[in-house]
């Protein structure tokens, strides 16, 4: 146990050994490394709980980094994972395993080519666009309006990102639609100001109020004295 705190030590900073870096690469000697110091890791026969966000806040690595780490270490046999949630892990450190690979040491005395490659305890959630027939039939689950084929169109040629990061999930999407369509619903057929006023700094709601608006034939003005004021077509 001893010999493992002084080959990865951290402190104020990481201390890795390079050996270890060879074998399992940086983020994974970096992710071992914090396991092994955690308050309770140096209990070899028990699991201990921890949070990734605790792992990232630690090391800097995101979660996508962390989690493949996890797995590399959980498949070479150098820790035992039990996953609670996607954010929850239970972890038992192998030191054995990890000293037998420091010094080339056979582990368990098992062959290589007998090795049999574990599944991945945790699985990194890879984003699928949905197709349009899944966007219709969602929408028929989350609403009266069917606004599918207009939310599709708007996302193909967005790439399926949402602002410029790419979008995780397409329901929650979907339904985030369906909550800004019921809100536009929920205006006014007529112009009040006591109402622009009350949106403020709610730039999206109020956008979308004057959209309304405009559709129902309502034109805005500008003037220096009165600022812009809506008026209805003749």
């Amino acid at each position: 146990m001893d010999s493992l705190n002084t080959l990865l030590l951290n402190s104020e900073y990481f201390i890795l050994n390079k050996t270890l870096i060879k074998k399992i690469g940086l983020e994974s000697t970096l992710i071992l490394s914090d396991l092994i110091n955690s308050k309770k890791s140096n209990i070899e026969k028990e699991h201990f709980t921890i949070q990734l966000h605790e792992i990232s806040k630690n090391t800097t690595l995101s979660l996508f980094k962390i989690k493949n780490a996890i797995n590399n270490l959980y498949k070479k046999k150098l820790i035992d994972v039990i996953v609670k949630n996607n954010e929850t892990i239970n972890v038992k450190i192998l030191h054995t395993h990890i000293l037998s690979t420091l010094f080339n040491e056979d582990i368990l005395s098992f062959k290589e080519s007998t090795k049999s490659v574990k599944p991945s305890p945790i699985k990194n959630k890879r984003f699928k666009k949905p197709t349009l027939k899944e966007l219709q039939e969602y929408f028929t689950t989350i609403g009266e309006f069917d606004e599918s084929e207009i939310m599709f169109d708007y996302y193909e040629s967005k790439g399926w990102k949402v602002g410029k990061s790419p979008m995780k999930c397409w329901k929650s999407a979907a339904r985030n639609w369906m909550r800004r369509l019921k809100k536009t619903n929920d205006f006014p057929d007529h112009y009040d100001k006591k109402l622009e006023l009350k949106f403020g700094n709610d730039v999206e709601t109020l956008s979308q109020y004057h959209k309304h608006l405009k559709k129902l034939g309502w034109i805005s003005t500008y003037s220096p004295s009165s600022g812009i004021t809506w008026r209805k077509k003749k």
